[in-house]
């Protein structure tokens, strides 16, 4: 009899860091996944309350231990935000396709994300930079509400160092923030890459996708070479339950990660344009 896919396997918070005022990165160990794609995600389980979809954000070299930034929003978000380092939870997977590192060998990349959308681009930085003889340029565009909720903030000067080339916008300043004020598609021209060969990753809100992905075409960046997110929708993780189907695809496995030409083909209401 094969093993129950709906079946989690426990580990234990290690660490649970603030990223902002209602998000945290959880590390969790031991790390049961023999190997993970950057843009894959993993179902936690908060024991008698139930489970969530989330993306892996840590280094797919890591192999002690497994990292997620959640945002508090439900009763599975919440019970975990209410969890203490030492407690137990569940996880299964990894699931889903991740972001295209083989075919982005060799070639300049943009990555471009909005609010808690950096956490599965997080991977693939980490991944690119491990990785960094294999491709070339590397930039980010980053944007957030506001520069309090801009996530992984203690990390931007590690990732400059090692050649990123990061650009920051927030909605509304406040405090003492210098950097640029408004949305992310207002940074999209920083960047001084070869636009028509750069493979770009996207991932946010829906409405944030959209107009990026407007801005992007715009701009000079092939079709071909965009590719997004769509992390919304799914509930099972494994295409059995239908909440995410749509169409003739699932999101949890055709995505979440989808070329451009791929999200044309997706009914209204999930697909961005």
């Amino acid at each position: 009899m094969g093993l129950n896919p709906y079946a989690p396997k426990p580990v234990r918070i290690i660490r649970i860091k603030d990223e902002t005022p209602d998000t945290k990165t959880f590390t969790l160990s031991p790390n049961l996944f023999e190997s993970f794609a950057p843009g894959q995600f993993a179902m936690l389980t908060v024991y008698g309350v139930g489970e969530a979809p989330f993306s892996i954000c840590s280094s797919p070299f890591d192999k002690d231990r497994l990292q997620f930034s959640i945002r508090r929003m439900g009763s599975v978000t919440s019970a975990i935000h209410e969890a203490s380092e030492g407690e137990e939870i569940g996880v299964r997977g990894p699931y889903g396709r991740g972001w295209p590192v083989k075919e982005m060998e060799g070639r300049s990349i943009l990555l471009v994300g909005g609010g808690i959308g950096l956490a599965p681009l997080r991977s693939l930085i980490l991944h690119l930079l491990e990785n960094k003889n294999n491709y070339g340029e590397i930039a980010v565009c980053y944007g957030a509400r506001s520069p309090s909720l801009l996530m992984y903030r203690d990390e931007f000067e590690e990732w400059i160092r090692r050649g990123v080339d990061l650009h920051l916008t927030v909605d509304v300043g406040e405090g003492d923030w210098k950097g640029n004020v408004g949305v992310v598609t207002t940074i999209l021209d920083k960047p001084k890459l070869n636009r028509a060969d750069t493979v770009v990753c996207t991932c946010g809100p829906p409405v944030m996708i959209r107009f990026v992905l407007k801005k992007l075409v715009e701009l000079g960046y092939s079709k071909e070479n965009i590719y997004a997110s769509l992390e919304s929708k799914m509930k099972c993780g494994v295409g059995k339950c239908g909440h995410c189907h749509f169409g003739r695809k699932h999101i949890c496995l055709d995505g979440p990660v989808f070329k451009y030409s791929e999200m044309l083909e997706l009914p209204r209401g999930i697909s961005p344009f």
